[in-house]
């Protein structure tokens, strides 16, 4: 119990500390009058378009907050990630979970539209003789604007529902064909996916046509990346021993105590460039022991049992600060390679090994949650199991909580 609450109250703590994080790096602002200041910006590799940043001219000196409206726009300078202040009107209609309805094709292009204004600091994807703007609402839905001369124009894209239909409407390619019409060659406008790198790579290939040479670089990678490495760490594990009987109650169950016993293992993940990083799979190799001793009237059972697994894990990066958090979740598929569990009369009879004939493995699902700093990750996990059969009829399910330190000898994000 000790042992579970102290893992609480990690867990609370690191995505706290995490929360508590700011990451000043250097950058440079630009005033309202276009003029440039050197400095450092809190960097929070934004995933929704920020409405304000904060900025210190000397990293010993204290930070400032200024929002859109009083800024042009700022720069990152290690990877030139791009924003600019820009004010626009655009129509909220939902893409996720409940659709907007419309009794039909017809209401909808007859519809009253409802624009709401904004302003933020919107991420320039690319320039030249088209500008291509990308704005995420708090919502999480993206937006892109594109200017061309000084039109600055959203491209409308609309999932609603009609009657029992979903209508997905593209109302951008037909905008993009009339903006993007004077372009050197014919331009994959009806294949482009409302997507930051699809966008970005058709407006590059029509400013490519005017020659435009310099232009920011986005700072996502086109191509995922690899990480791999070693994790090593400790687990908690309990066992509740269920027996079957032959006369009522037909099943009794014996709680086993719980032991810390020692975890690690080989990873190996791939983060995927879209999203800025934060989806990834991890997979791993994975050893862990189970140790506990359960006693019914009759029997002690003293479990010691060494498994070996794959682990196939969902990643999801949230880039509040640094260290970053992430969450975890998947699926763990193990199979015993030690045991020398046994079984005692509890009159002192000779103990025997407990035969695991009937199952020798263990699935189970993981939830848990991490820290990343560079190469460095920590890890807090639960695993909730079905266990193994010590004979045919009894099973054992456990519930497993591990601490882990891993460390990433591919790949480091930026």
């Amino acid at each position: 119990m000790k042992t579970k609450l102290t893992i609480t109250l990690l867990l609370i703590f690191i995505v706290k500390f995490c929360f508590a994080q700011r990451n000043f790096i250097k950058g440079k602002l630009i005033t309202a009058n276009k003029d440039t200041l050197s400095g450092y910006i809190d960097y929070k590799e934004w995933i929704k378009s920020p409405l304000e940043i904060f900025f210190k001219r000397e990293m010993s000196q204290p930070s400032f907050v200024y929002s859109s409206t009083e800024l042009s726009g700022f720069i990152i300078d290690f990877n030139q990630e791009t924003y600019t202040s820009l004010s626009f009107d655009i129509e909220k209609l939902s893409r996720n979970g409940s659709k907007i309805f419309f009794p039909s094709l017809g209401a909808y292009f007859n519809r009253t539209k409802r624009l709401t204004q904004k302003n933020a600091f919107v991420r320039v994807l690319a320039t030249g003789k088209a500008t291509l703007y990308h704005f995420v609402d708090k919502d999480s839905e993206e937006h892109f604007l594109i200017k061309q001369g000084n039109m600055i124009e959203p491209l409308v894209y609309h999932i609603i529902e009609t009657g029992n239909q979903t209508a997905k409407i593209k109302q951008y390619e037909v905008q993009l064909s009339e903006i993007l019409a004077d372009a050197c060659k014919k331009l994959p406008i009806q294949g482009t996916a409302y997507y930051t790198k699809d966008m970005k790579k058709l407006v590059d290939n029509y400013n490519d046509c005017f020659k435009i040479i310099l232009r920011p670089e986005i700072a996502q990678n086109s191509r995922g990346k690899w990480e791999y490495g070693v994790a090593v760490g400790v687990g908690y594990s309990s066992i509740k021993h269920i027996i079957s009987t032959s006369v009522p109650p037909n099943y009794v169950y014996v709680q086993g105590n719980g032991n810390i016993t020692p975890a690690g293992g080989v990873f190996l993940n791939y983060v995927f460039a879209r999203g800025r990083g934060k989806f990834a799979i991890q997979n791993e190799i994975h050893t862990y022991a189970l140790k506990s001793t359960a006693t019914d009237v009759e029997n002690r059972f003293r479990y010691d049992i060494r498994y070996l697994g794959i682990q196939n894990l969902f990643r999801y990066t949230f880039y509040i600060g640094k260290p970053s958090i992430y969450l975890l979740g998947g699926i763990s598929n193990a199979f015993i390679v030690n045991d020398r569990s046994v079984v005692e009369n509890i009159d002192g009879g000779q103990s025997e090994l407990v035969s695991a004939f009937d199952r020798k493995s263990e699935q189970g699902l993981i939830a848990g949650l991490g820290v990343r700093n560079k190469r460095l990750m920590l890890e807090g996990r639960a695993c909730f199991g079905n266990g193994f059969s010590a004979d045919i009829l009894s099973v054992a399910p456990t519930n497993r909580y591990e601490l882990l330190a891993k460390w990433n000898f591919g790949q480091v994000p930026q």
